[in-house]
Protein backbone atom coordinates (compact mmCIF):
# COMPACT_ATOMS: atom_id res chain seq x y z
CA UNK A 1 0.00 0.00 0.00
CA UNK A 2 1.41 3.40 -0.95
CA UNK A 3 1.13 6.04 1.77
CA UNK A 4 1.44 9.73 0.89
CA UNK A 5 4.43 11.69 2.10
CA UNK A 6 3.34 13.90 4.97
CA UNK A 7 4.52 17.48 5.12
CA UNK A 8 4.93 19.17 8.52
CA UNK A 9 2.97 22.37 8.74
CA UNK A 10 2.82 25.63 10.63
CA UNK A 11 -0.47 27.38 10.22
CA UNK A 12 -1.29 31.02 11.00
CA UNK A 13 -4.90 31.97 10.38
CA UNK A 14 -6.51 35.38 10.77
CA UNK A 15 -10.31 35.58 10.58
CA UNK A 16 -12.20 38.85 10.37
CA UNK A 17 -15.93 39.33 10.41
CA UNK A 18 -17.76 41.10 7.67
CA UNK A 19 -19.36 44.48 8.02
CA UNK A 20 -23.00 43.47 7.89
CA UNK A 21 -25.70 45.65 9.33
CA UNK A 22 -26.69 43.16 12.04
CA UNK A 23 -24.44 41.89 14.79
CA UNK A 24 -24.02 38.14 15.17
CA UNK A 25 -25.54 36.43 18.21
CA UNK A 26 -23.17 36.02 21.14
CA UNK A 27 -21.40 32.66 21.09
CA UNK A 28 -19.58 31.13 24.01
CA UNK A 29 -17.08 29.19 21.92
CA UNK A 30 -15.36 29.56 18.53
CA UNK A 31 -16.96 26.27 17.41
CA UNK A 32 -20.45 27.66 18.06
CA UNK A 33 -19.65 30.98 16.37
CA UNK A 34 -18.41 29.33 13.18
CA UNK A 35 -21.31 26.83 13.26
CA UNK A 36 -23.78 29.72 13.16
CA UNK A 37 -22.18 30.99 9.96
CA UNK A 38 -22.25 27.48 8.51
CA UNK A 39 -26.02 27.24 9.11
CA UNK A 40 -26.49 30.05 6.59
CA UNK A 41 -23.89 28.63 4.16
CA UNK A 42 -21.97 31.84 4.71
CA UNK A 43 -19.02 32.70 2.51
CA UNK A 44 -15.58 34.01 3.41
CA UNK A 45 -12.67 35.34 1.36
CA UNK A 46 -9.33 33.58 1.82
CA UNK A 47 -5.73 34.67 1.43
CA UNK A 48 -3.03 32.17 2.36
CA UNK A 49 0.78 32.26 2.27
CA UNK A 50 2.76 29.07 2.86
CA UNK A 51 6.51 29.09 3.57
CA UNK A 52 8.49 25.86 3.69
CA UNK A 53 11.65 25.51 5.78
CA UNK A 54 13.86 22.59 4.80
CA UNK A 55 16.31 23.17 7.64
CA UNK A 56 20.02 22.74 6.99
CA UNK A 57 20.90 21.93 3.40
CA UNK A 58 21.69 18.28 2.76
CA UNK A 59 23.66 18.38 -0.51
CA UNK A 60 23.93 15.30 -2.71
CA UNK A 61 27.49 14.35 -3.79
CA UNK A 62 28.09 15.44 -7.41
CA UNK A 63 28.31 12.88 -10.17
CA UNK A 64 31.37 12.67 -12.39
CA UNK A 65 31.69 15.81 -14.44
CA UNK A 66 29.27 17.85 -12.31
CA UNK A 67 30.38 21.39 -11.57
CA UNK A 68 27.66 22.14 -8.99
CA UNK A 69 26.62 20.21 -5.92
CA UNK A 70 22.78 19.96 -5.86
CA UNK A 71 21.18 21.50 -2.78
CA UNK A 72 17.97 20.55 -1.01
CA UNK A 73 15.71 23.57 -1.59
CA UNK A 74 12.61 21.69 -2.74
CA UNK A 75 10.44 22.23 -5.81
CA UNK A 76 9.28 25.52 -4.25
CA UNK A 77 9.45 27.07 -0.81
CA UNK A 78 6.55 29.52 -0.91
CA UNK A 79 2.99 29.45 -2.21
CA UNK A 80 0.26 32.08 -2.20
CA UNK A 81 -3.43 31.23 -2.39
CA UNK A 82 -6.45 33.48 -2.86
CA UNK A 83 -10.12 32.63 -3.27
CA UNK A 84 -13.39 31.99 -1.48
CA UNK A 85 -14.71 29.33 0.87
CA UNK A 86 -18.36 28.53 1.59
CA UNK A 87 -19.30 26.86 4.87
CA UNK A 88 -22.25 24.56 5.47
CA UNK A 89 -22.57 22.99 2.02
CA UNK A 90 -18.79 23.22 1.81
CA UNK A 91 -17.33 24.55 -1.42
CA UNK A 92 -14.22 26.49 -2.39
CA UNK A 93 -12.61 28.19 -5.37
CA UNK A 94 -8.87 28.72 -4.79
CA UNK A 95 -5.95 29.75 -6.98
CA UNK A 96 -2.34 29.12 -5.89
CA UNK A 97 0.93 30.48 -7.26
CA UNK A 98 4.37 29.11 -6.36
CA UNK A 99 7.79 30.70 -5.76
CA UNK A 100 11.43 29.91 -5.00
CA UNK A 101 12.84 32.48 -2.59
CA UNK A 102 15.52 30.23 -1.05
CA UNK A 103 17.93 29.86 -3.98
CA UNK A 104 21.54 30.31 -2.78
CA UNK A 105 23.11 33.48 -4.14
CA UNK A 106 25.78 31.62 -6.10
CA UNK A 107 23.14 29.42 -7.80
CA UNK A 108 20.61 32.08 -8.85
CA UNK A 109 21.96 32.06 -12.41
CA UNK A 110 21.51 28.27 -12.59
CA UNK A 111 18.29 27.41 -10.73
CA UNK A 112 15.10 28.85 -12.31
CA UNK A 113 12.87 30.97 -10.09
CA UNK A 114 9.95 31.40 -12.51
CA UNK A 115 7.35 28.86 -11.37
CA UNK A 116 4.37 30.46 -13.10
CA UNK A 117 3.76 27.21 -14.99
CA UNK A 118 2.73 25.62 -11.67
CA UNK A 119 -0.11 28.09 -11.00
CA UNK A 120 -3.13 25.99 -10.03
CA UNK A 121 -6.84 26.70 -9.59
CA UNK A 122 -8.98 24.21 -7.66
CA UNK A 123 -12.78 24.20 -7.39
CA UNK A 124 -14.36 21.86 -4.86
CA UNK A 125 -18.13 21.55 -4.39
CA UNK A 126 -19.61 19.37 -1.63
CA UNK A 127 -19.42 15.67 -2.47
CA UNK A 128 -18.85 16.36 -6.16
CA UNK A 129 -15.08 16.15 -5.81
CA UNK A 130 -12.43 18.58 -7.02
CA UNK A 131 -11.81 20.26 -10.38
CA UNK A 132 -8.21 21.32 -11.04
CA UNK A 133 -6.72 23.59 -13.70
CA UNK A 134 -2.94 23.99 -13.92
CA UNK A 135 -1.14 26.57 -16.07
CA UNK A 136 1.13 24.01 -17.71
CA UNK A 137 -1.85 21.75 -18.54
CA UNK A 138 -0.13 18.80 -16.88
CA UNK A 139 -2.05 15.54 -17.48
CA UNK A 140 -4.81 17.40 -19.39
CA UNK A 141 -5.56 15.98 -22.85
CA UNK A 142 -6.02 18.16 -25.92
CA UNK A 143 -9.38 19.93 -26.02
CA UNK A 144 -9.79 19.95 -22.23
CA UNK A 145 -8.75 22.51 -19.60
CA UNK A 146 -9.76 20.87 -16.30
CA UNK A 147 -9.11 17.62 -14.45
CA UNK A 148 -11.79 16.16 -12.17
CA UNK A 149 -11.81 13.43 -9.56
CA UNK A 150 -14.84 12.68 -7.42
CA UNK A 151 -13.76 9.79 -5.16
CA UNK A 152 -14.56 10.86 -1.55
CA UNK A 153 -11.89 8.45 -0.30
CA UNK A 154 -9.15 10.72 -1.66
CA UNK A 155 -8.99 12.75 1.54
CA UNK A 156 -8.87 9.72 3.82
CA UNK A 157 -5.09 9.65 4.29
CA UNK A 158 -4.89 13.34 5.24
CA UNK A 159 -7.83 12.98 7.63
CA UNK A 160 -6.37 9.89 9.31
CA UNK A 161 -2.99 11.63 9.65
CA UNK A 162 -4.50 14.66 11.39
CA UNK A 163 -3.59 17.11 8.62
CA UNK A 164 -4.92 20.59 9.36
CA UNK A 165 -6.07 22.41 6.24
CA UNK A 166 -8.35 25.46 6.33
CA UNK A 167 -11.57 23.40 6.23
CA UNK A 168 -10.40 21.19 9.08
CA UNK A 169 -9.36 24.21 11.15
CA UNK A 170 -12.92 25.58 10.94
CA UNK A 171 -14.55 22.27 11.88
CA UNK A 172 -16.27 22.09 15.30
CA UNK A 173 -14.13 19.15 16.40
CA UNK A 174 -10.83 20.96 15.82
CA UNK A 175 -12.05 24.33 17.12
CA UNK A 176 -13.20 22.67 20.34
CA UNK A 177 -9.74 21.18 20.81
CA UNK A 178 -7.95 24.43 20.05
CA UNK A 179 -10.17 26.38 22.47
CA UNK A 180 -9.94 23.80 25.29
CA UNK A 181 -6.97 25.39 27.14
CA UNK A 182 -7.93 28.14 29.59
CA UNK A 183 -7.82 31.56 27.90
CA UNK A 184 -5.55 34.43 28.82
CA UNK A 185 -5.69 38.07 27.80
CA UNK A 186 -4.91 38.52 24.11
CA UNK A 187 -4.31 41.52 21.91
CA UNK A 188 -6.46 43.77 19.78
CA UNK A 189 -6.99 42.07 16.42
CA UNK A 190 -9.31 43.38 13.71
CA UNK A 191 -10.26 46.23 16.06
CA UNK A 192 -11.60 43.92 18.80
CA UNK A 193 -10.16 42.69 22.08
CA UNK A 194 -9.35 39.00 22.13
CA UNK A 195 -8.54 36.16 24.46
CA UNK A 196 -5.94 33.59 23.48
CA UNK A 197 -5.94 29.83 23.98
CA UNK A 198 -2.51 28.15 23.80
CA UNK A 199 -1.62 24.47 23.81
CA UNK A 200 0.25 21.64 22.12
CA UNK A 201 -0.40 18.01 21.19
CA UNK A 202 0.74 15.23 18.91
CA UNK A 203 -0.58 15.58 15.37
CA UNK A 204 -2.06 12.10 15.84
CA UNK A 205 -4.60 13.60 18.25
CA UNK A 206 -6.19 15.50 15.34
CA UNK A 207 -6.77 12.31 13.35
CA UNK A 208 -10.42 11.60 12.48
CA UNK A 209 -11.51 8.06 11.63
CA UNK A 210 -14.81 7.42 9.83
CA UNK A 211 -16.80 4.25 9.11
CA UNK A 212 -15.33 2.38 6.16
CA UNK A 213 -11.78 3.68 6.64
CA UNK A 214 -8.94 1.22 6.16
CA UNK A 215 -7.94 0.25 9.75
CA UNK A 216 -4.41 -0.75 8.70
CA UNK A 217 -3.81 2.59 7.00
CA UNK A 218 -5.30 4.40 9.99
CA UNK A 219 -2.91 2.69 12.42
CA UNK A 220 0.11 3.27 10.18
CA UNK A 221 -0.62 6.97 9.68
CA UNK A 222 -1.28 7.59 13.36
CA UNK A 223 2.02 5.96 14.23
CA UNK A 224 3.85 7.97 11.57
CA UNK A 225 2.69 11.34 12.97
CA UNK A 226 2.76 10.40 16.65
CA UNK A 227 6.09 12.20 17.17
CA UNK A 228 5.06 15.23 15.12
CA UNK A 229 4.15 18.01 17.53
CA UNK A 230 1.51 20.65 16.94
CA UNK A 231 1.52 23.77 19.11
CA UNK A 232 -1.12 26.44 18.69
CA UNK A 233 -2.44 29.80 19.74
CA UNK A 234 -6.07 30.66 19.06
CA UNK A 235 -7.29 34.24 19.42
CA UNK A 236 -11.07 34.67 19.77
CA UNK A 237 -13.12 37.87 19.89
CA UNK A 238 -16.05 38.78 22.18
CA UNK A 239 -18.49 37.12 19.76
CA UNK A 240 -16.53 33.87 19.92
CA UNK A 241 -15.37 34.02 16.30
CA UNK A 242 -11.70 33.10 15.85
CA UNK A 243 -9.67 36.11 14.76
CA UNK A 244 -6.35 34.33 14.44
CA UNK A 245 -4.95 30.83 14.79
CA UNK A 246 -1.28 29.94 14.81
CA UNK A 247 -0.32 26.30 14.38
CA UNK A 248 3.30 25.17 14.42
CA UNK A 249 3.86 21.61 13.26
CA UNK A 250 7.41 20.29 13.19
CA UNK A 251 8.65 16.87 12.11
CA UNK A 252 10.83 14.85 14.49
CA UNK A 253 13.78 14.49 12.08
CA UNK A 254 15.19 15.89 8.88
CA UNK A 255 14.35 14.02 5.68
CA UNK A 256 15.83 15.08 2.35
CA UNK A 257 13.19 16.74 0.18
CA UNK A 258 10.69 17.15 3.03
CA UNK A 259 10.31 20.46 4.94
CA UNK A 260 11.06 20.31 8.65
CA UNK A 261 8.54 23.10 9.17
CA UNK A 262 5.84 24.76 7.08
CA UNK A 263 4.60 28.23 8.00
CA UNK A 264 1.12 29.04 6.68
CA UNK A 265 -0.57 32.39 7.17
CA UNK A 266 -4.26 32.57 6.27
CA UNK A 267 -6.54 35.61 6.38
CA UNK A 268 -10.32 35.07 6.36
CA UNK A 269 -12.19 38.27 5.51
CA UNK A 270 -15.74 39.35 4.62
CA UNK A 271 -17.44 36.75 6.79
CA UNK A 272 -21.05 36.25 5.76
CA UNK A 273 -20.54 37.42 2.19
CA UNK A 274 -22.54 35.85 -0.63
CA UNK A 275 -20.42 33.31 -2.48
CA UNK A 276 -21.27 31.65 -5.80
CA UNK A 277 -19.12 28.65 -6.74
CA UNK A 278 -19.95 26.76 -9.94
CA UNK A 279 -18.26 23.79 -11.63
CA UNK A 280 -16.44 24.29 -14.97
CA UNK A 281 -18.28 23.53 -18.24
CA UNK A 282 -18.61 19.76 -18.60
CA UNK A 283 -17.14 19.75 -22.10
CA UNK A 284 -13.91 21.18 -20.69
CA UNK A 285 -13.48 18.51 -17.98
CA UNK A 286 -11.36 15.34 -18.16
CA UNK A 287 -11.96 12.63 -15.55
CA UNK A 288 -8.74 11.45 -13.91
CA UNK A 289 -7.94 8.51 -11.68
CA UNK A 290 -5.59 10.62 -9.55
CA UNK A 291 -6.75 12.24 -6.33
CA UNK A 292 -7.03 16.03 -6.40
CA UNK A 293 -6.91 18.08 -3.20
CA UNK A 294 -9.44 20.88 -2.59
CA UNK A 295 -6.52 23.11 -1.61
CA UNK A 296 -3.68 23.28 -4.17
CA UNK A 297 -0.30 22.29 -2.74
Amino acid sequence: MHLPRLVPAVLLITLTTGCGGQSAPAASTPAEAVARHAEDSAGVKVTKIVRLDYGEAMPTPPADGDDIVPVDIGEYNESRTTGVLRLGTTASDLTTTYYRTNIPEDLKSVIPDDLSSMTTRAISIGDSGTYEQRADRRDVPAGKTWLHHGNPGCGMAERLAGSLDMRTILSPQVLRKLAAPAPSSGEVIDAVDTVVHAGSASQAEFAVQAPGDDPVMAAQLRERVRQTEVSWRLWAGPDGLPRRVRLVTTGPEAVEGVPRTTVTEIDFTDWGSAVSIEPPPTDQVHETGNCLGPEPR
